[in-house]
């Protein structure tokens, strides 16, 4: 899911990820949400730098690959 904060009054509500969301964007979106505090007071937990390999595994159907 995605948060998504109203430009015009602020609002936050939750947005769920559709099938034909593009992958690379939803992750670039997570590696830049700067709004923690605001999801925090309206009760929405985001997920962390710690959680990337759960979310990739989501999005594309496997673990980030292992570069050597």
């Amino acid at each position: 899911m995605l948060v998504h904060e109203c430009s015009e009054c602020g609002a936050l509500s939750i947005n769920r990820i559709a099938a034909d969301d593009d992958p690379e964007s939803i992750l670039e979106v997570f590696n830049n949400t700067l709004f923690e505090d605001r999801c925090e007071q309206a009760g929405i937990t985001l997920l962390h730098a710690e959680d990337t390999e759960i979310v990739h595994a989501q999005l594309f159907g496997h673990e980030i690959p292992v570069m050597a």
